[in-house]
């Protein structure tokens, strides 16, 4: 029988109801998570940690780092590791571990649930089943699996608050889901490419500004000063930015100036950046700016952090940026 490794973060999934005013605490994870679905058991030899347990709203760098060492550190001991998050910020969690853990020959799988386990209607159940099944498989990356459909875990948003269907991958198709049978788009998913290889650091050194119609740059201005290492802009459509008035390329032209590399992203959630199409998108390629391409702002947040960490060289960056790491590009 494989032997699995829970770790649960905290989130929605562990909560049980308490009196008098029916809040929401933490349960013992274990004996919960085996109590309330034992056929799980069946599946596999489990243990469970549980690192730390905080509302996902409150996971960042110093968590990505703790679950990337634990995950490394108990590697050779497990077959496949299932790691229980809050909703709400899994797929930032999920992205630092698949850019912290290269060349993975086993899997690590995401899921959690929009209503805990201890209640009725709760998809919490079918989810941690799927999650620890697909963990004891042959598979050699990040996934998020969430109502029985699998995503790459750095290709994944999360898209709605109440329903079950809380994820989608807007730019690269689901890698499978989850019926009668687990059918796998086999052609799109990651093969181990060598040893497990441990990238440690995160540095958060970058701000993300997202552009609204008429919106004054000079807001701003402080924030391009402090010489961030990266800036994220989201704009408009294929990342088109106002200009000339307001003159949000005069912002780029700024904080490149001060060494901050900037990069442009959509508010649109389908399709491709391309600064090319259009004249303002060209005016910010020209005043220093960079494309996010097809990538999620969640997964393009945690890689530049992870970049920031090992180099401030601004060529370095852009370079760095554009390697295809664990299938995010």
């Amino acid at each position: 029988m494989k032997k699995i490794l829970l770790i649960h973060t905290g989130g929605t999934f562990g909560m049980v109801p308490t009196e008098p005013h029916h809040s929401l605490a933490p349960a013992q994870v274990q004996d919960h998570i085996l109590n309330m679905v034992p056929e799980v058991t069946r599946l596999a030899e489990i243990d469970v940690v549980t690192p730390f347990n905080k509302d996902s709203a409150n996971v960042g760098v110093q968590e990505w780092e703790l679950l990337s060492r634990l995950i490394y550190d108990q590697w050779s001991g497990y077959d496949g590791f299932v790691v229980i998050h809050g909703t709400d910020t899994m797929t930032y969690t999920a992205a630092a571990l698949s850019f912290s853990l290269r060349h993975l020959d086993k899997p690590i799988i995401f899921t959690g649930s929009q209503r805990p386990l201890s209640l009725s209607r709760s998809d919490a159940r079918l989810n941690l089943i799927d999650a620890i099944e697909l963990a004891t498989l042959n598979l050699h990356e990040v996934l998020i699996v969430f109502n029985q459909k699998i995503f790459r875990g750095n290709r994944t948003k999360k898209i709605s608050i109440k329903s079950y269907d809380a994820f989608d991958s807007p730019n690269f198709p689901p890698l499978g889901e989850i019926g009668v049978t687990i059918d796998f788009d086999y052609a799109r998913m990651l093969d181990s490419q060598g040893p497990l290889q441990f990238v440690p650091g995160f540095n958060p050194n970058l701000a993300v500004i997202v552009i609204q119609p008429s919106l004054a740059p000079d807001y701003f201005a402080e924030l391009v000063q402090k010489k961030l290492g990266a800036l994220i802009l989201l704009g408009f459509g294929s990342g088109n930015i106002p200009f000339p008035r307001p003159d949000w390329v005069q912002l780029i032209r700024e904080a490149v100036s001060y060494g901050t590399q900037v990069f442009i992203g959509s508010q649109s959630i389908k399709g491709k950046v391309d600064l090319n199409l259009y004249e303002c998108g060209q005016q910010a390629l020209q005043a220093g700016a960079h494309s996010l391409k097809e990538m999620t702002l969640e997964a393009a947040y945690v890689k530049l952090s992870k970049i920031l960490y090992g180099t401030q060289d601004r060529q370095e960056i852009v370079r760095a940026f554009y390697d295809n790491w664990a299938g995010e590009i």
